[in-house]
């Protein structure tokens, strides 16, 4: 008869997303990780495997929290008109009280960046992650363009956003998010 599992899996998972948003895959050593997730080695191996499994589910679990909720910020209109929803999503997703040391960016970002170019797999979730963003910015969108205009603005803000939460990490103030998302939705 097998063992029941002793610890609870969401919280493990919840553990190892943060440190490895917190730190990076690569700067993310055993010894943290089983500490983050309130794990034993052997736990840890037996429910997991290896460090880059945790990582995949990791990212699972940051796009079934993270991502959803964004797109649900970006759908709701007792939240403003589009372009204000995207507005409060940048705000929101951006802490600039944070000390730099503390910023984080984005999860689906640092992937991109740091294990997407060499892992095919990362690569394949980040794109599809950063797709759900396109497409709720492109909803939010939806009365001020149309066709091509509408995804080419939309794949403009998708890009600012994931550069924005790149540049968060050095510290420096952001700009006016209501100036630069004006002038992309406004441009012709």
């Amino acid at each position: 008869m097998a063992r029941p599992r002793e610890f609870n899996l969401d919280e493990a998972l919840e553990g190892a997303m943060q440190i490895f948003w917190r730190q990076g895959y690569g700067a993310t050593n055993l010894p943290d990780l089983l500490e983050a997730m309130g794990l034993t080695r052997g736990s840890f191996y037996k429910a997991f495997g290896d460090k880059r499994s945790v990582y995949i589910e990791a990212l699972k679990r940051y796009d079934a929290n993270n991502i959803a909720a964004a797109e649900r910020l970006l759908a709701d209109p007792s939240l403003g008109d589009g372009p204000k929803r995207i507005e409060k999503l940048f705000d929101s997703a951006i802490d600039v009280s944070a000390p730099r040391s503390e910023r984080r960016g984005c999860l689906v970002c640092n992937a991109m960046v740091e294990l997407a170019p060499s892992d095919p797999e990362v690569a394949q979730l980040t794109a599809a992650m950063s797709k759900k963003l396109q497409d709720a910015f492109a909803g939010a969108l939806g009365a001020s363009a149309d066709g091509p205009a509408l995804s080419q603005r939309a794949i403009a803000i998708t890009n600012l956003y994931f550069g924005a939460q790149a540049m968060s990490k050095t510290g420096e103030k952001p700009p006016n998010w209501s100036d630069l998302l004006g002038a992309i939705i406004a441009s012709d």
